[in-house]
């Protein structure tokens, strides 16, 4: 056990301030190496760790953490020559964690934050490149045999997407109050060399889960301020040694806060240096503008000499030489020799924001950066400012921020590759193979299917609540099971019929082994690092791997299958289950699934057929841009439809705000309406062909006493108190067609369509909103909490999706009568998918969009990251990476040109694939082949740069091959290619 009287009396002895900055010092753990077996015992001597038990740590849920015993914990880190280590002792009330791999999140565990490079590239605050995300699960503790109930401790990757975290190392031991949990981070995973006194950031959280409902409802870290994914927010660190000291780092060199001077004219300023640190650069930082009343474009006029020589433009770091305005135009903001353009404007951040003078690639445009390593010296320096006179006596210059900063050498980016000289490869979609297996029905329970000289045999088992498998029927219930094939799939109906009067819990396993044959696998999309791997991912709910010759794929098909999803891979096998299902007493009940057999060893030719065979290749007709009902000048419209291109636009419930939040439920009902009226007429009038929406929830609900107006569709959880949205006002319920509650949050729409005049509907988290289970009246007859070793039922539960299910189909219905109609999220069922709606996922993290590629493949914008056009455009292709297109996020971002996004809609898919989806109307790629439909059609073929513009004189010409007609797209990295059939 780890005392925490010693971790306190060693926490206060090494703890340390340093100058200049605060740092928190990692001591170095010299031998012998830590055991890593979840006993921290030798971590006894390790001083300079962390307490997180605190309100004021708590930034989700703060409602749910009660106290220090609820959740808290003791953390400490170490270094040594191989690795970080981390240590943890955690306090939890309640111990819940049902979840591998990286669904980890919604149960108990702590996650790391590392930057690796806190001195590189320092202007920028979001997680990129050097930043890293793990998380760290204990497990479930369980030892019970069955490999999928029993949850081994793990580290997963999460930033950056596709991060392989399986050579980390992770341990933990069940305590009477919690857990303790250790890891090891070998630096090889984050590309760093350990050395004394090297700069790291670092933020460690603690993540609870008090219920089975598997979601986060506590987060909490070190640091108190506000949490968000920015770099600013971890907390500074330094390796020190054994005993927890260490040098801080010099960081800056300052010359000047503020100097103003006219134009004409040079201005001195002598400045100390100390030496420049060993592996860092020097560089000259400032911020610089000509006074004007407004933004005004820009006046080549400024140039600086340091100690004697003159600053050219080849040492320019934080931004290009030449950048382009919003509205077309590109200039040279630093010429060769050093002649610098400064911006017109009142102040050092108007211009950003101004929609005709901002810069497409930087958002910082009064904001310079030079290398001049090899120009300073220790001592006394001398900097001059020379201004270009003004022939009109009227430029005033003001400069602020002047330092010299010691960063990391920039690195060397890599040129985007050329476009390729030669043969392409030509693409057009491929037909399908109808019955290109075979397949024989073997006992028990065993379907051995073939394809391209590949066996794969799939196997089924149940479980009875006497803490037994069967392979069919049991004393509990009656098995049959019918088995049909389909062009491209075996499709599987196992029914089964209660034979008790109580309600029986039966959980589902179908597996595919394939031993030494297996060369890789998807779990929802995914391909995990590690062998053991499950995912719950209603949206995606297939499981699929290949061998050097074909591949095979299991998917549910029927709601509540899917519902209850989980996809599994368990070393060499791979499998799906149902967890969660219960039937009724008497009852009876049919699981359809399909195995996908696929000739192939293609991800994505196994895609294709799961969405034909789930009739998802319907048509998406709208590009979507969020556009607030705030008060917009006429040239900012014009400029945001010109280039933005949406067919519909959308208002969320933010202005105005009922009381103070966000107008969710039918507080909606009882603001102000007017801005909105005002807002959609405008819109109407300045663009008759855009449609106008408003935002939509059915799930949420934040008026006073909600929960006594509707105690009959409160989201209950186990202890029986009501779910939330992080926040005890954004309360859930869920609308039936019988409860008041569905009653009336439905006619939100009717004042979105009638009050506000809005002629579509933008509908998000169609699904469910944060909890998928409600622990109370009414049942929805089919879910339940099970005893993953006896087999037994806990609980009974309701899917909130299933729930409410009756009631969203009618309301859709009436929005697709109503007009344009948009919705975040995929379907969690067969029952919604069927109304072909477009939905979009959100990408903070762009590996999201693979939870659209059974539906509807579209990428919103990431409004964290997204700052200019680039930005934007960058995101869009990173998009069609996986087969996905892109809507519009944030409305900050208001493009100086159309770009690719103008010509992606309509589209009805025909073929996702890696870099590119092929429609019936359009072909959207970021790569290079010769592009077709397979038949002689012509196409008009738009070629857009790595900025996003559209390059007119691009050559792309027409190829004839076997009678068909292809397009031949040569770009570089980073350019992309409309190809519009005619």
């Amino acid at each position: 056990m780890w005392q925490r009287a010693v971790w306190l009396s060693s926490l206060m002895l090494a703890s340390i301030a340093l100058s200049q900055e605060s740092y928190h010092v990692i001591p170095l753990r010299p031998d012998p190496a830590f055991a890593l077996d979840g006993d921290l015992s030798d971590w006894a001597e390790i001083g300079n760790g962390f307490t997180i038990d605190h309100k004021e740590q708590v930034h989700h849920g703060p409602d749910t953490w009660k106290n220090p015993d609820d959740l808290s914990a003791d953390v400490k880190l170490a270094w040594r020559s191989e690795g970080l280590y981390l240590a943890a002792q955690v306090t939890d009330s309640a111990f819940y964690q049902n979840q591998r791999g990286t669904m980890m999140w919604k149960g108990d565990h702590l996650e790391l934050y590392v930057d690796a490079t806190p001195d590189a590239d320092v202007k920028r605050l979001d997680l990129g490149k050097g930043q890293y995300q793990f998380g760290l699960s204990p497990g479930n503790f369980k030892h019970t045999g069955d490999k999928l109930a029993d949850i081994t401790s793990e580290a997963v990757g999460y930033r950056p997407d596709g991060l392989d975290a399986s050579t980390a190392r992770v341990a933990s031991v069940r305590t009477a109050d919690g857990y303790t949990i250790e890891a090891l981070i070998p630096w090889t995973i984050l590309y760093i060399t350990p050395k004394p006194n090297l700069p790291i950031s670092m933020e460690v959280g603690i993540s609870d889960t008090d219920s089975p409902e598997p979601r986060q409802e506590t987060y909490m870290t070190i640091r108190t301020d506000r949490w968000q994914h920015k770099r600013n927010r971890l907390v500074a660190m330094l390796l020190g040694n054994a005993d927890g000291l260490a040098t801080p780092p010099t960081r800056k060199a300052p010359i000047k806060s503020e100097l103003n001077m006219g134009h004409g004219l040079t201005q001195s300023v002598e400045f100390e240096m100390p030496p420049v640190p060993d592996g860092k650069t020097a560089v000259l930082t400032f911020k610089g503008r000509i006074a004007y009343s407004k933004p005004a474009g820009y006046a080549p006029c400024l140039e600086l000499v340091l100690n004697t020589r003159q600053i050219d433009g080849k040492r320019l770091q934080n931004r290009p030489m030449t950048s382009t305005y919003r509205y077309g135009r590109t200039m040279n903001f630093v010429t060769g020799d050093g002649l610098i353009a400064l911006c017109y404007g009142p102040d050092f951040e108007a211009v950003d924001k101004d929609q005709h003078y901002g810069l497409v690639d930087t958002d910082k445009a009064c904001e310079y950066g030079f290398d001049v390593t090899d120009l300073v010296k220790k001592g006394r320096n001398r900097l001059e400012l020379r201004t270009r006179a003004d022939k009109r006596g009227k430029w005033h210059f003001h400069f602020a921020d002047l330092a010299v900063e010691f960063r990391a050498p920039k690195a060397a980016e890599d040129a985007p590759k050329p476009a390729p000289t030669g043969p392409l490869p030509f693409i057009h979609p491929k037909p399908p193979s109808p019955h290109a297996y075979s397949l024989e029905e073997k006992e028990p329970l065993t379907l051995a299917v073939t394809v391209s000289n590949e066996t794969f045999a799939v196997t089924s088992r149940f479980s009875a609540p006497d803490g037994t498998w069967v392979r069919g029927s049991s004393p509990f219930f009656r098995h049959e099971r019918r088995v049909e094939k389909a062009d491209e799939a075996v499709v599987v109906f196992d029914s089964f019929t209660n034979l008790t009067d109580e309600p029986v819990p039966i959980m589902q396993r179908h597996e595919c082994q394939l031993g030494k044959r297996l060369v890789k696998r998807w779990l929802a999309g995914l391909s995990p690092h590690t062998p053991d791997v499950s995912m719950a991912q209603p949206a995606t709910p297939i499981s699929f791997a290949i061998t050097r010759r074909a591949g095979v794929g299991l998917m549910p098909m029927n709601d509540e299958f899917q519902v209850h999803i989980v996809n599994y891979s368990l070393g060499d096998t791979i499998g799906m289950a149902d967890n969660s299902f219960v039937l009724k007493p008497g009852g009876t009940y049919t699981a359809e699934w399909q195995v996908v057999p696929v000739p192939t060893p293609d991800f994505w030719d196994f895609v294709n057929a799961a969405r034909r065979l789930r009739g998802a290749n319907f048509t998406l007709p709208y590009q979507f841009a969020f556009l607030s009902a705030r008060k917009h000048n006429d040239s900012f419209l014009k400029q945001f439809v010109d280039h933005k291109t949406p067919h519909v636009v959308c208002a969320s419930i933010g202005y105005p705000r009922y009381k103070g939040m966000y107008a969710h439920g039918t507080a909606f009902q009882y603001v102000d309406h007017g801005a909105y009226t005002a807002h959609n007429t405008r819109i109407d009038e300045l663009f008759p062909d855009v449609h106008t929406s408003i935002y939509f929830h059915c799930f949420l609900e934040v008026i006073d006493g909600g929960d006594r107006t509707y105690p009959g569709a409160r989201v209950l959880r186990p202890d029986g108190t009501q779910a939330n949205y992080g926040k005890p006002y954004d309360k859930i319920f869920f609308p039936t067609l019988r409860n008041r509650f569905g009653k009336d949050i439905a006619k939100n729409l009717d004042a979105i369509w009638g009050a506000c005049g809005a002629d579509g509907t933008y509908w998000d988290e169609l699904e469910y909103s944060a909890y998928q289970y409600h622990y109370g009246e009414p049942w929805d007859g089919c879910s339940g909490d099970i005893d993953r070793g006896k087999h037994t039922l806990k609980r009974l539960k309701s899917s909130v999706t299933l729930l409410s299910q009756p009631w969203r189909v009618a309301q859709v219905k009436r929005c697709l009568e109503q007009g344009p109609f948009v919705a975040n999220g995929q379907p969690h069922t067969r029952t919604i998918a069927a109304l072909n709606l477009q939905r979009f996922v959100e990408t903070a993290s762009i590996s999201n969009c693979l939870r659209a590629i059974l539906y509807s493949p579209i990428a919103l914008g990431d409004h964290i990251a997204e700052r200019t056009e680039v930005d934007a455009y960058r995101w869009m292709l990173k998009a069609l990476d996986y087969g996905c297109v892109y809507n519009w996020y944030p409305e900050r971002i208001a493009t100086g040109y159309p770009t690719l996004a103008a010509y992606m809609f309509p589209i009805t898919p025909i073929e996702l694939h890696e870099g590119f989806i092929i429609g019936k109307e359009r072909i959207l790629t970021n790569r290079s082949g010769c592009f077709g439909w397979g038949d002689a059609s012509t196409h008009v073929v738009h070629v857009f740069n790595g900025s996003g513009k559209e390059v007119p004189d691009h050559p792309v010409p027409t190829l004839s091959r076997d009678g068909r007609t292809y397009s031949e797209v040569r770009i570089a990295e980073g350019w992309s290619a409309a190809i519009v059939r005619q």
